[in-house]
C-alpha cells in the first residue's frame, strides 16, 4: 500500500528527504479523504513518528496546517492534544510530522467487541477530552470532526487511558463557521449543524457527548449511515403503529406484514435494487434459518414467560407475591412455584 503522485511514488521502506533528517517510511497505517499515515523512523534521532502524507495541491494541507500552528500557542501534553512537530515537503506532497500514539478508541472498543466500559474509566475520557475542549475553546478554534476514531490513547499498556485529542483537517476558528456548514461525521453531527443554524464551539461538546454514549453503550448512540437512519425510520413508523393507544387504529398484523420495515421498500435503488442484498437482510436470512436464541440477562437464559427455565413452571393466573401489580424480581417460594414479585417482599 503505497502512494502515488505526477511527481513521485512513495512505499514502505522508502525515505522521505527533510531539512531536520529524512523519515524511512516503516508502515502505512491508513488513509483518510485527503492522504495517508504512516508510521516512520526519523533517522537523525531514530525516534518513531506518525506522519500525515497530504497532496500538495490540496486545500486541506494548508489548512490543517495552519490550525496546528495556532495549537502550539498551547502546551500540546498539558491539554490533551496531539503534538505536531514538523512539515515539510516532497514530490509534490506535503508531510506533517507528529508524536506517534498507540489504538484509536474505536479500534479498542472493537477489540474488546464493543464492551461498554465501566463508569470509573468514561470519567477517566471525560476529565481529559473536557481538559482539550475548554483549550481550544481559549484560542476559538472548533475541531469540528471528534469522533472515536480522532480520540487516541498514547500507550494503553504503560499509561492506561491516557488520551490525546488528533486529526485537526477539518478544524476552523469559531468566527468562520457559517450557518449551513456541513461538518462532523454523520452519527456524531450537532442539531444546529443538521439545521442550519448558528455555529460555535459547542459543536464539539455535542460531538464529544456522542462518543461517550458510544463507550458507555458499546453501539453509536445515533446511526452513522444513511441506510441505517432509513431502516431506523421506518422501524419507528412501524412501532408508533403498533403503540398507538386507540385499539380500533392500532395496526393489524396484516398491515404490519405490508409495511415498508417489513418489505424493506426503503432499501431499494437504483445502486441496491434488490432490499435482500443488504447485510442487514442478510442476517435476517441467517436468523430464519438458524433460529433466534433466548434473550440471556446476567448470563442465565429466561423463558418467555419470564422465570427461570431452571425454576419450577409459572402459570399466568398466579397472582404476583404480596399483591404488587408492577413484577420487579423473582421470589423463590418453599412451599410452591418461584413467583414474580416486588422489592417489599421479605426474604
Amino acid at each position: 500500500m503505497g502512494l502515488t503522485t505526477r511527481y513521485v511514488q512513495i512505499g514502505e521502506g522508502d525515505v522521505l528527504p527533510a531539512k531536520s533528517g529524512g523519515y524511512l517510511i516503516e508502515k502505512f497505517l491508513g488513509q483518510g479523504s485527503f492522504g495517508k499515515v504512516a508510521r516512520c523512523v526519523k533517522l537523525s534521532t531514530k525516534e518513531r513518528m506518525a506522519v500525515k502524507i497530504v497532496k500538495n495541491d490540496s486545500w486541506f494541507s494548508e489548512k490543517e496546517e495552519l490550525m496546528l500552528k495556532k495549537l502550539r500557542n498551547l502546551d500540546q501534553d498539558k491539554n490533551n492534544l496531539v503534538k505536531f512537530l514538523d512539515r515539510f515537503k516532497y514530490g509534490g506532497l506535503v508531510c506533517l510530522a507528529f508524536e506517534l500514539l498507540d489504538i484509536n478508541l474505536y479500534d479498542f472498543m472493537k477489540q474488546r467487541h464493543f464492551m461498554p466500559l465501566h463508569l470509573c474509566q468514561i470519567r477517566i475520557i471525560t476529565q481529559q477530552m473536557h481538559v482539550a475542549l475548554n483549550a481550544l475553546k481559549s484560542i476559538s478554534l472548533v475541531h469540528a470532526d471528534i469522533k472515536p476514531d480522532n480520540i487516541m490513547f498514547i500507550n494503553h499498556q504503560s499509561q492506561p487511558f491516557k488520551l490525546k485529542l488528533i486529526d485537526f483537517g477539518l478544524a476552523a476558528p469559531v468566527s468562520a463557521l457559517c450557518p449551513g456548514t456541513e461538518m462532523q461525521a454523520l452519527g456524531y453531527r450537532a442539531p444546529e449543524v443538521i439545521l442550519g443554524l448558528p455555529l460555535n464551539e459547542a459543536v464539539d461538546m455535542w460531538a464529544l457527548g456522542c462518543v461517550l454514549a458510544f463507550v458507555y453503550l458499546g453501539q453509536h448512540l445515533y446511526p452513522t449511515d444513511t441506510t441505517e437512519i432509513d431502516d431506523t425510520r421506518a422501524f419507528l413508523s412501524l412501532l408508533k403503529q403498533m403503540l398507538h393507544v386507540d385499539p380500533d387504529r392500532r395496526i393489524t398484523p396484516s398491515e404490519a406484514l405490508e409495511h415498508r420495515f417489513i418489505k424493506m421498500t426503503h432499501l431499494t435503488s437504483k445502486d441496491n435494487p434488490s432490499p435482500n442484498s443488504t447485510p442487514a437482510c442478510s442476517k435476517m436470512q441467517e436468523e430464519s434459518t438458524t433460529g433466534v436464541k433466548n434473550y440471556k440477562t446476567s448470563s442465565k437464559a429466561v423463558n418467555w414467560n419470564l422465570v427461570s427455565i431452571t425454576s419450577s413452571e409459572y402459570s399466568a393466573d398466579e397472582e404476583t407475591a404480596c399483591g404488587s401489580s408492577i413484577p420487579v424480581m423473582l421470589c423463590q417460594n418453599p412451599s410452591g412455584p418461584a413467583l414474580l414479585c416486588c422489592n417489599q417482599c421479605s426474604p
